[in-house]
């Protein structure tokens, strides 16, 4: 057996990609900052630019200095994967088998980073919208929840362009119900992948099991103006294990994650 042959950029490449095409909150965050990332510790600088004034022109120019605001992205989150092999060359040899491993661990990661993008719905700028979905209840509609959920990023002067929600399977069902609801296969041959199953009241629907339940569900919604992710694969490796006759591949993740735009982000609480 050996290992000497193993090729870290090629796997830790295809393990990145397979990762993000797996996230479904990774498809609705930005990456505008993520810059240089080589292991955690690392911190981005986010500089956001102030507005500029407009004035009425009466034979002279005033001019603004305006004053940027920067945040700090701290890479603080480190996620690594691990499995055994016989032989690392026959798996990197069957091609197929190996990219399999590597799909697999691309999922797990994705679907941990997706639970912790989940959990910033600390961050949103409003939380007040309520809708209750138990049997115990009579059932309330999700249309006009979402409706408000609208109303409120318009009145925070949200883009409308490209507004998401991401509910649970339940909430999924239920929006089903409604009237308002355009299935994304009904728009042609698309294919379905990432959560996304259609749209209503203005927003592209995303359904997601990684959705905090703390007392109620967590729905967000909003813009990927919102959130900010920086994500690197620090390592890939292959090495001999010690304890057997085998060899190992093993990989690190390092990112960070960070509300930047608490007015582009809501959260539906949903009692399920």
């Amino acid at each position: 057996m050996s290992i000497q042959n193993f090729i870290p950029e090629l796997w830790s490449t295809q393990l990145l990609t397979n990762f993000r095409k797996n996230l479904v909150f990774g498809n609705l965050i930005n990456r505008n900052y993520e810059g240089e990332i080589r292991d955690a510790g690392d911190t981005v600088k986010i500089t956001t630019p102030s507005a500029i004034s407009v004035s009425g022109y009466s034979g002279t120019v005033s001019y603004e200095a305006p004053a940027s605001t920067q945040q700090s992205l701290l890479i603080d989150q480190q996620r690594y994967w691990a499995f055994e092999l016989d032989d690392v060359d026959q798996a990197q040899a069957n091609v197929n088998l190996m990219q399999a491993y590597m799909q697999e661990a691309a999922y797990a990661l994705a679907n941990d980073v997706d639970a912790a993008l989940a959990g910033l719905y600390t961050g949103a700028g409003d939380a007040s919208l309520t809708i209750d979905l138990s049997a115990t209840s009579p059932r309330e509609d999700m249309y006009p929840t979402l409706v408000d959920a609208g109303r409120i990023l318009d009145e925070n002067n949200v883009p409308r362009n490209g507004r998401w929600v991401v509910v649970s399977p339940k909430g999924y069902a239920h929006v089903l119900k409604e009237a308002e609801f355009i299935h994304a296969s009904a728009g042609g041959d698309q294919v379905l992948r990432t959560g996304e199953v259609g749209s209503i009241a203005g927003f592209t629907v995303y359904v997601s099991n990684n959705l905090t339940l703390a007392t109620s569900r967590k729905y967000l919604y909003g813009t990927n103006a919102a959130i900010t992710v920086a994500d690197q694969v620090a390592k890939t490796e292959a090495l001999r294990r010690e304890t057997s006759f085998k060899d190992a591949v093993r990989g690190l993740l390092v990112y960070g994650r960070k509300v930047v735009r608490p007015a582009a982000l809501g959260v539906i609480s949903a009692t399920e």
